[in-house]
């Protein structure tokens, strides 16, 4: 039975292996203390380890190889970086090991130390052809672990979003208003309108915005026009009014609109066609050009959500979905889904980010209290979780789960899950 190494380090981390009377290769007795910090970098397997050898008690690192002969194939006995390692842990020992000065390196074997059901299980969540490699096991699972992995992945997923702002704020120079800009503008395209939002965005400075708060009918031309959707003649007279006053915009700010090809309609509700979204941000932008330094001084959570539930749309957009297409009459408006996603993945990241980047605890809660008060997400992976059997409370949950799908069960990282943990030892 060959141990691939991933697992070795997961058995040496979590001893997941029989620790009773353990000796290394030269009979010497052996004591853990600690493991050691996990080191996924050039170096050692794991580092400041402790361990007691006999009755020295020695301190460094431990190097994990699936055969003691692995350290010279990797080429450890010439390199000085491993001269401070004190343990040598592996599957199958078949030769000492030595470092650059000569001295010989302790060696634990502990291939007949592995319960066999850990290997096995191991096979089992590799070869899972589930959507998830545990697949209807996930709820088998300790419900209190379950939760207090979900609390990991939940801070794992903001500290994600925070690089991700904190590269936006190097762009603007600090500017949490213009990086906030960007961002919700690229969530207002929800996933299939994204980068075309972005594009609009970059294309459009914010300050504009500021520069005619007061006529929203200019501003819906600056968007439309940005966007690409006013290049042709109109027989309506609304859009011939917005290619006109476009026309006179673009000149006087030396604009450049991104490409009309660039949107996606296919597949799309008529309710969310790029051309509704593009009214609803043309009245959100209308509101405040300075929304984040207006969200970050609110603490009523039903005030920062009615900046974007009381948006006031051209009439137009009552019975259109596209320029000259009339639809039924309906609400122009974002829809609770719609709200709930833009407080969620924007609103709520910035303001966490926000307290971490000042010191801000005051921030950071509120980021999370606003997860913590939105329903949980209703989408085609969530869904999936809950016909596993796991009832998510809230958002917090929810956003915890998605991180959970898309960088450990996607890319099977089991061995570095709580869960996959779990059920290995199972």
């Amino acid at each position: 039975m060959s141990y691939p190494e991933e697992l070795l380090h997961c058995i040496w981390k979590f001893r997941l292996f029989d620790q009773e009377d353990l000796r290394c290769r030269n009979g010497e007795k052996l004591q853990i203390i600690r493991s050691g910090q996990h080191n996924h970098d050039a170096g050692p397997d794991f580092e400041s380890a402790k361990i007691r050898i006999d009755d020295t008690l020695w301190a460094g690192n431990v190097e994990i190889h699936v055969r003691s002969s692995d350290w010279e194939r990797h080429q450890h006995h010439h390199d000085p970086a491993y001269d401070n390692v004190i343990l040598h842990v592996v599957a199958e020992y078949d030769q000492p090991v030595y470092r650059t000065d000569g001295t010989e390196i302790p060696v634990l074997e502990i291939f007949n130390r592995i319960p066999a059901h850990i290997f096995s299980n191991y096979q089992a969540l590799m070869a899972g052809m589930s959507w998830i490699p545990c697949g209807n096991k996930f709820n088998a699972n300790n419900p209190v672990l379950i939760k207090n992995w979900l609390s990991r992945l939940l801070i794992e997923r903001m500290e994600d979003r925070s690089r991700q702002i904190g590269t936006l704020l190097d762009e603007f120079r600090g500017s949490w208003d213009d990086a906030f800009y960007i961002s919700i503008a690229r969530n207002f395209g929800f996933k299939i309108n994204a980068v075309p939002f972005e594009m609009l965005a970059r294309s459009l400075p914010r300050q504009l915005f500021g520069k005619y708060k007061n006529n929203i009918f200019q501003i819906e031309a600056l968007v439309f026009g940005q966007a690409g959707f006013l290049t042709d003649k109109h027989r309506d007279d609304y859009p011939s009014k917005l290619r006109a006053e476009y026309a006179f915009l673009r000149r006087k700010h030396s604009l450049h609109s991104v490409d009309r090809y660039l949107w996606k309609f296919m597949r799309l509700r008529p309710g969310n066609f790029p051309t509704v979204r593009l009214a609803q941000f043309a009245a959100l932008m209308s509101g405040t050009p300075h929304m984040f330094s207006q969200i970050v001084n609110e603490a009523d959570l039903s005030k920062i959500e009615g900046l974007f539930r009381d948006l006031q749309l051209n009439k137009y957009w009552k019975d259109h979905c596209h320029f000259e297409e009339s639809s039924r009459k309906k609400s122009a408006g974002l829809g609770n889904d719609s709200v709930s996603n833009l407080l969620i993945n924007t609103v709520a990241v910035f303001l966490f980010v926000y307290g971490i980047k000042t010191g801000s605890s005051v921030h950071t809660d509120r980021g999370l209290g606003i997860l913590e008060n939105m329903k949980p997400e209703n989408n085609r992976i969530i869904r999936r979780f809950i016909q596993s059997g796991f009832e998510p409370e809230s958002a917090l949950d929810t956003q915890a789960l998605l991180q959970l799908k898309k960088y450990y069960c996607d890319e099977k990282k089991c061995l570095s899950c709580g869960i996959g943990i779990q059920l290995l030892n199972q």
